[in-house]
């Protein structure tokens, strides 16, 4: 209380001498006084002068929508800088491979991960800056929002998220690391985690030193800035991500050719399974066979079976595209246009990559 009274006469002697409130403030806040005090003191003495109680504004309606608006921007944020994270990762272990932390074949389902993660960045990224802009334009109207108790805790939490994520990450490339992973992609890894968790985190941290300005310019540049340097990052990992994952066409037709290859799979485990049944015999039509697509499912015509003695048989279909090289090891790798795979019905067939769905 003491030290109350103690700011209460300096407030009264400085303005007995002229001086002005944001001067004031200045000083005060300098030395250590929380800015919030020093208004709430100045503000007490002009309720003295007046002899009236300054009227309050408390809207419950401005704090919901300023919350709503803080949380959805958050979210768009979280939403674009992982996606970005995550496609970067993709695009580094695509370009710099190793042999040693390979996960298998795992091509399809990359470009399935790499194609949601360029979606999420083209849509949450501009209802991330549509959010920003209406907010700062809220702000430069409206000060006294740069001390909104609903601004300061939302982006206290949302930088607390971004410090976990941060480390988090730091943490996975870390142990990359101790595992023996001392590789181009590993420092290539390390760098957009900066980048980004740490982008995100100074960018927010330096806004909430904003204070009320009293007739100052609010950091409208800082915020363009960012904006820009955001924008060319994720253009240009959104061009690597699409040169990686092709356009929705070339997709389309990779898809079509994986159920090709599905399809002929499962009329080889057809064939070995009659040939095993016991009585050791190569269909001769590909009609003897039930309960499997035995057609193109693009052109509807029937896929080629080729009986050639003994066990061995040739089951053959025209692709549109050449396997990915992540499948190049696998017994149902093949060029474009048309394709025979020789089998043998004595074995069952190596199962072909998993075909991931769009759907959920």
């Amino acid at each position: 209380m003491s030290k109350l009274l103690e700011l209460q006469g300096f407030v009264e002697r400085a303005k007995t001498e002229g001086i002005s409130d944001e001067a004031l403030v200045g000083a005060l806040t300098s030395r250590g006084w929380p800015e919030k005090d020093v208004y709430q003191v100045i503000a007490a003495r002009y309720e003295k002068i007046l002899n009236t109680e300054i009227p309050s504004h408390h809207s419950t309606v401005t704090a919901a929508k300023d919350a709503f608006f803080y949380l959805l921007t958050f979210s768009a944020l979280a939403t674009w800088t992982i996606a970005a994270g995550s496609l970067g990762f993709t695009l580094i272990e695509e370009r710099f491979t190793d042999t040693l932390f390979a996960g298998g074949n795992q091509a399809g389902y990359t470009v399935y991960e790499a194609s949601w993660n360029i979606a999420a960045i083209l849509v949450a990224f501009p209802i991330y800056l549509l959010l920003s802009r209406a907010i700062v334009r809220d702000v430069r109207e409206h000060p006294e929002k740069l001390n909104s108790p609903v601004r300061k805790w939302l982006t206290y939490i949302a930088l607390v998220i971004t410090a976990c994520i941060l480390i988090g990450d730091l943490i996975t490339t870390v142990t990359y690391f101790l595992r023996g992973e001392i590789t181009t992609r590993f420092i290539l890894k390390t760098l957009l985690v900066l980048l980004l968790s740490g982008g995100v985190f100074t960018f927010y941290f330096g806004g909430l030193k904003e204070s009320v300005p009293g007739g100052t310019k609010f950091g409208i540049g800082r915020d363009r800035w960012m904006a820009a340097a955001s924008a060319i990052f994720l253009a240009v990992i959104v061009a690597l991500g699409l040169g990686f994952t092709g356009a929705p066409r070339t997709q389309r037709a990779e898809r079509a050719d994986s159920k090709r290859v599905q399809d002929l799979f499962e009329l080889s485990q057809q064939i070995f399974g009659r040939w095993n049944s016991g009585n050791h015999r190569l269909p001769e039509h590909l009609d003897e066979l039930s309960g499997v697509a035995s057609a193109d499912p693009v052109t509807r015509a029937s896929y080629d079976y080729r009986p050639k003695g003994a066990s061995q048989y040739e089951l053959c279909a025209t692709f549109e595209m050449p396997s990915r090289h992540g499948d190049q090891s696998s017994q149902w790798n093949h060029p474009a246009g048309y394709y025979c795979f020789t089998l043998d019905a004595t074995q069952s067939a190596a199962r072909p990559p998993y075909q991931y769905s769009p759907f959920w």
